[in-house]
C-alpha cells in the first residue's frame, strides 16, 4: 500500500470518526486528516488539521515472506504489554476490514520524543548516555519478567530453551535468501548447535522483542526516561538473553570508519564515550535480582548472525552490493567472537591436525579445509559407517523396472550433511560452493572415498559434480535457475550422456547421435549407453553430447551439448544393466534412446560446436575425482586387510607377523602412497598452473593411467590376504575392486592416457637443455 493509496481512501476519515478511542485520544469531535507520511514500509504517520496529536497506522504487508507479517498478533502483544506497564505505544483500534485501506491495519498513538542513532549519540554527554543505557536495560529486564501466563502462553512455561528452534530458524532463513555461499555464516550455523548453553534460570523463556536495538527506543525529550519501545513485528517466544545480546551487540561489532552501515563500537568505546558494558549489563541483572553477570557471548553470536542474515535478505531484494558487504562484515565479527572464545580453534581441530602431521605435511591447505576434513571424518564415523552395509544391500537389488526409487536412508543422511554445512565441497567458486582449492578438495575427497556412499551424501557425486561445473561455467541465467539451482540444493538428479554403444567414444569422429538444428530448437536422434543416474526417478534432466555438424573436417568443432528434460516422450530408457553384477540402485547404468526428440533452442549448453572443449574441462576434474575416490576406497581395503591380519592365525603364527605378508604389505603401502601423491600433485598443479597448462594435463593423465590399475592390484592383494570372505558382499573389498576395474576406462581408457604421458615426457625431454651437455648424452665408445 502506497502513501497515495492511503491518502485517497475516502472512507478512511469516515472510519476513524467511528472510532471513539481515536476521538478521545485526539480530543476532537470530528477527525480531519491533514497528512499521511510513510515512515518505513507498512508504517504511516497521520497528522490532523484540528489536533496536535498524531497516530501511527501499522498495515499488513501483501508479501507473505515478510518477517513478522502477523498483524493481529502484533496488536494483541501491544495491548498486553501496555496493560503490564511496559513502555509501548498505546493501542487505539484494530481494523480487519480490507475495504478501508486495502489491507488490515491497526492504530497506535505516536509517541513524541528522542530517537538516537550513532551520530546523535555522539552529541550526548557521557553521564546522560550512561543513564539512557541503564534505563533501556531496566525496560528489557521488565519485559523479560512478564509471566507467560499473563500473556496467555502459560502452557509453554515449562519449556526452558528455544535455542534449538532459533538456530533452525536462522539456518532456514539463511538458505531461503542465500545469494552467495558465506563460509563465516555457515561456520556460525554449524558452531551454534554444537555449543548450546546450559540451562539458566535468568535466561528464561519469555516474550522477546526479537529485533531490539537502541534505535527502537523513544526517550523523553529532556529526561533519561524510556517512553516507548517501537517495532514489535518480530516479537516471539524466546530466551531472555537474546534481546539483551541484541542491545549490547555494538560493543562486539568493529568500527569501520563508515565503510559499512552496520558499524559497531568495538575498539573505540572509550574514545566516543560509550557507557561501560559491565555497567549496562549490571543494570539489567540488578532488576532481575542477580548479583552476578552471566556470560552472554553465545547469544551475542546469535544476534550478530541474525543481523548478518538480515543484510543478506536486503541484498537479495535490492541487489545493492553494500548489503552483501555489510553481511560479510557482520558474520566475520560474529566468527571473531568464537575465535577469541576458543583461542582460534572453534572446532577443536588444532590438536588433531598436529597429531596428523604426516597427513598434512607442508601442503598449502587452509585451517578451514582441515576443519571440514575432521567434520567430515566425524560425520562418517557417527552417521555413515553404522548404516553403510544396510544401504549397500539395498543398492545391490535387481531392478524390476527402468526407473529406481531413492534409498530413504541416503536422503536422510543428505539432509543431515546439508544442515551441517558439509555440502557442495567440490565447487571452488565461492558464489556456489565453499571456495576450497583443488588441492584441498583432494584431501576431502580421499577421506570421503573411505565409503562408497559418502560422495553422494555430501552432494559431491558424479555425474552431478561435472554437470554442476558445466552449468556454472556455460549455463545461461535461465538454465541456471531451472537446472543448476535444484542440483545445488540436492532437489534432483541428472545424467551425462556421451558414450555410445557400438563405437569407441573417446574418438569424436565416431559419434553417431545427432543434434540437428531446426526451427526453434534442435532434433536429437540416436542412442547412448553406460548412462549413469538416468534410471533414478529423481533425474529430471540430463546433458547429452552429440554431433551437430556433418562436416567432420574439424571433428573437435562438430560436437554440441544440449540439456534434455526426462519428461520428453521421445526420450526412453531402454534398459538397465549391472557392472560386474552390481546395479548400484538407484543410480545404475542404462541405455537411453532419443527418437527424434525436439529440444528447444534455450536448452543449448554453451556454443554450438563447443562441446569437445567443454567436455575436456569437465572430464579433467572428473578423471582426478574418480581417481581420488578410488584412493580412499583402496585405503579402506588396506585398513581392513591389516585388521584382518591381526586376527588370522596361520600355522600357529599371526598373519601380521608373517615375513612374506610383511613384505607384501610394504610393497602395497608404497604403491598406495605413490597413488596418493600423484593425486595431490595433480590438485596442486590445477591450482598453481591452471587447468589449461600442459603440466596439469600430464599430472591428471598420470593419475588416470596409473591409479586405477595400481589400486586394482592393491585391492586384489587385499582380497587374497582376506581369504574367501574377500570375494563376498560381506566386506566392501569386492565393491572397491569393481569400481577400480571400471574406472580404468571411465572418462577415457588408461591406454589413451599412457600415450598422453608418453607424449608429454618426450615434450619435456626436448626442452631439457642438459641433453647437449658434454658427458650427459649417450656414451660414445
Amino acid at each position: 500500500m502506497s502513501i497515495s493509496e492511503v491518502q485517497h481512501q475516502l472512507n478512511l476519515t469516515s472510519y476513524l470518526n467511528q472510532q471513539a478511542t481515536v476521538s478521545v485520544f485526539l480530543g476532537v469531535k470530528e477527525i480531519q486528516i491533514d497528512q499521511v507520511q510513510q515512515l518505513v514500509t507498512n508504517t504511516y504517520k497521520l497528522t490532523f488539521k484540528n489536533s496536535n496529536k498524531k497516530i501511527i497506522l501499522h498495515t499488513k504487508s501483501n508479501n507473505p515472506q515478510v518477517i513478522g507479517n502477523q498483524l493481529e498478533k502484533d496488536y494483541l502483544i501491544a495491548q498486553k504489554l501496555s496493560a503490564a506497564n511496559m513502555p509501548v505505544p498505546k493501542t487505539l483500534f484494530y481494523c480487519g476490514d480490507q475495504s478501508i485501506v486495502g489491507v488490515p491495519f491497526y492504530a497506535t498513538e505516536y509517541v513524541e520524543g528522542r530517537l538516537f542513532n550513532d551520530k546523535k549519540l555522539l552529541s550526548v554527554s557521557q553521564t546522560e548516555k550512561k543513564l539512557l543505557f541503564q534505563e533501556v536495560s531496566k525496560a528489557l529486564a521488565h519485559l523479560h519478567s512478564i509471566s507467560l501466563n499473563y500473556l496467555g502462553l502459560g502452557e509453554l512455561e515449562s519449556q526452558t530453551s528455544q535455542y534449538q528452534t532459533q538456530n533452525k530458524k536462522l539456518y532456514n532463513l539463511y538458505k531461503l535468501h542465500e545469494t552467495k555461499i558465506s563460509t563465516n555464516v555457515e561456520d556460525l550455523l554449524y558452531w551454534l548447535p554444537l555449543n548450546t548453553p546450559v540451562k539458566s534460570e535468568l535466561d528464561n523463556l519469555c516474550l522477546i522483542h526479537g529485533d531490539f536495538s537502541l534505535s527502537k527506543v523513544v526517550f523523553h525529550p529532556t529526561e533519561p526516561k524510556v517512553l516507548a519501545i517501537l517495532d514489535w513485528q518480530q516479537a516471539q517466544l524466546g530466551n531472555a538473553f537474546i534481546d539483551l545480546a541484541s542491545f549490547v551487540s555494538p560493543y562486539y561489532i568493529p568500527y569501520s570508519n563508515g565503510q559499512h552501515q552496520v558499524d559497531g563500537w568495538f575498539g573505540i568505546e572509550e574514545i566516543i564515550g560509550q557507557p561501560n558494558l559491565q555497567d549496562v549489563l549490571q543494570a539489567y541483572f540488578t532488576i532481575r535480582s542477580s548479583k552476578t553477570i552471566p556470560d552472554i557471548k553465545y547469544q551475542l553470536i546469535m544476534s550478530i548472525l541474525k543481523q548478518s542474515i538480515d543484510q543478506q535478505i536486503l541484498y537479495k531484494q535490492t541487489k545493492e552490493e553494500k548489503y552483501q558487504d555489510n553481511s560479510h562484515f557482520l558474520s566475520k565479527a560474529g566468527y571473531e567472537i568464537i575465535l577469541r572464545m576458543t583461542e582460534g580453534d572453534p572446532f577443536g581441530i588444532k590438536m588433531r591436525a598436529t597429531n596428523d602431521g604426516q597427513l598434512w605435511s607442508n601442503w598449502p591447505v587452509s585451517e578451514r579445509c582441515k576443519s571440514y576434513y575432521y567434520r567430515i571424518k566425524d560425520f562418517m564415523r557417527d552417521e555413515i559407517f553404522p548404516v553403510e552395509k544396510t544401504i549397500l544391500d539395498k543398492a545391490r537389488a535387481i531392478p524390476t523396472t527402468v526407473q529406481n526409487k531413492p534409498i530413504l536412508e541416503v536422503e536422510e543422511l543428505q539432509r543431515k550433511a546439508k544442515a551441517a554445512g558439509l555440502w557442495n565441497l567440490f565447487i571452488s567458486d565461492p558464489m556456489y560452493g565453499k571456495g576450497l582449492t583443488n588441492l584441498e578438495y583432494v584431501f576431502l575427497s580421499e577421506l570421503m572415498g573411505l565409503s562408497y556412499l559418502a560422495h553422494e551424501i555430501f552432494n559431491c557425486f558424479a555425474p552431478e559434480t561435472g554437470n554442476i561445473k558445466l552449468l556454472i561455467a556455460y549455463g545461461t541465467p535461465y538454465q541456471k535457475e531451472k537446472y543448476l539451482k535444484p542440483l545445488l540444493e540436492g532437489q534432483c538428479k541428472s545424467f551425462f550422456a556421451m558414450t555410445e554403444k557400438n563405437v569407441p567414444s573417446s574418438d569424436p569422429n565416431n559419434f553417431q547421435c545427432t543434434i540437428t538444428p531446426t526451427e526453434g530448437g534442435f532434433i536429437l536422434n540416436g542412442g547412448k549407453w553406460f548412462v549413469s543416474s538416468a534410471p533414478d526417478e529423481r533425474a529430471i534432466f540430463g546433458i547429452v553430447m552429440g554431433k551437430s555438424s556433418p562436416d567432420m573436417s574439424n571433428p573437435i568443432e562438430s560436437q554440441s551439448m544440449i540439456l534434455v528434460d526426462m519428461n520428453n516422450p521421445k526420450i526412453k530408457i531402454i534398459r538397465q544393466f549391472p557392472v560386474f553384477g552390481f546395479y548400484d540402485i538407484p543410480h545404475g547404468y542404462s541405455e537411453v534412446e532419443f527418437d527424434n526428440a525436439f529440444i528447444p533452442q534455450e536448452n543449448l549448453l554453451g556454443q554450438l560446436g563447443g562441446a569437445f572443449k567443454m567436455a575436456q574441462g569437465r572430464l579433467l576434474g572428473g578423471r582426478l575425482h574418480h581417481c581420488v575416490r578410488q584412493v580412499g576406497l583402496t585405503r579402506r581395503c588396506l585398513d581392513l586387510m591389516m585388521s584382518r591380519s591381526e586376527k588370522r592365525i596361520i600355522f600357529k603364527q599371526s598373519l601380521k607377523d608373517n615375513a612374506a605378508f610383511q613384505e607384501r604389505l610394504g610393497d602395497l603401502e608404497i604403491a598406495f602412497q605413490s597413488c596418493r601423491l600423484l593425486s595431490l600433485n595433480a590438485g596442486l598443479l590445477l591450482d598453481s598452473a591452471g587447468s589449461r597448462h600442459l603440466h596439469t594435463f600430464m599430472a591428471v593423465s598420470e593419475c588416470k593411467a596409473h591409479i586405477p590399475k595400481a589400486c586394482q592390484y592393491i585391492i586384489d592383494q587385499c582380497v587374497q590376504a582376506f581369504g574367501a570372505e574377500g570375494v563376498t558382499e560381506e566386506q566392501p573389498l569386492a565393491l572397491a575392486f569393481r569400481f577400480a576395474r571400471a574406472i580404468r576406462f571411465m572418462d577415457g581408457p588408461c591406454e589413451v592416457h599412457l600415450r598422453q604421458v608418453s607424449r608429454f615426457a618426450y615434450g619435456n625431454h626436448l626442452f631439457n637443455d642438459l641433453n647437449n651437455a658434454q658427458g650427459y648424452g649417450l656414451a660414445k665408445l
